[in-house]
């Protein structure tokens, strides 16, 4: 025993590999997004049974890093893109420059329509006109990844702080 866990034993446990039971834990629980290890910035996976489900919780993980804030004010804005990476991308740098420019938290973001073919959104969000606790500078492309499979959908985003 070591730090009062039990030694790993040798041999089969489990009838799926230890990578296969880390990949499904976010899934099993209900986690809305999880951070993931990168060396200078800050990575993270969101998850969704939507598209729109995803790019909230994502905008949730953002805000997080912002600091904490209250639904005092709100505001709604359109995003347009080429693909859903471009999409999922432009939609969190505007959000970032919108409270940056007005020197606000977010808490939160909604979508208010998704057109899939046009890749187009219309999104509202909520915060508090406040610093925020730690700055996010940019939300980048780097290692971007959109994906949908029979579990829902799971979008990968990168931020530069």
């Amino acid at each position: 025993m070591t730090r009062g866990f039990p030694a790993r034993q040798l041999g089969p446990k489990s009838r799926y590999p230890d990578f296969i039971l880390i990949l499904l834990i976010p899934l099993l629980i209900g986690m809305e997004y999880k951070f993931l290890e990168h060396t200078a910035d800050v990575m993270f996976e969101s998850y969704g049974k939507s598209y729109e489900e995803a790019l909230e919780n994502a905008a949730k993980a953002m805000f997080s890093i912002l600091g904490n804030a209250k639904e005092k004010e709100h505001f709604q804005f359109s995003v347009s893109a080429h693909d859903l990476e471009e999409l999922s991308v432009q939609t969190l740098a505007d959000l970032l420059a919108y409270a940056d420019t007005h020197e606000i938290v977010l808490s939160r973001m909604k979508v208010l329509k998704f057109d899939r073919k046009a890749c187009l959104l219309e999104i509202e969000a909520w915060g508090e006109k406040k610093r925020p606790r730690d700055a996010v500078k940019a939300v980048t492309y780097h290692e971007i990844m959109v994906k949908e499979d029979e579990k829902g959908w799971t979008i990968r985003m990168i931020l530069d702080v």
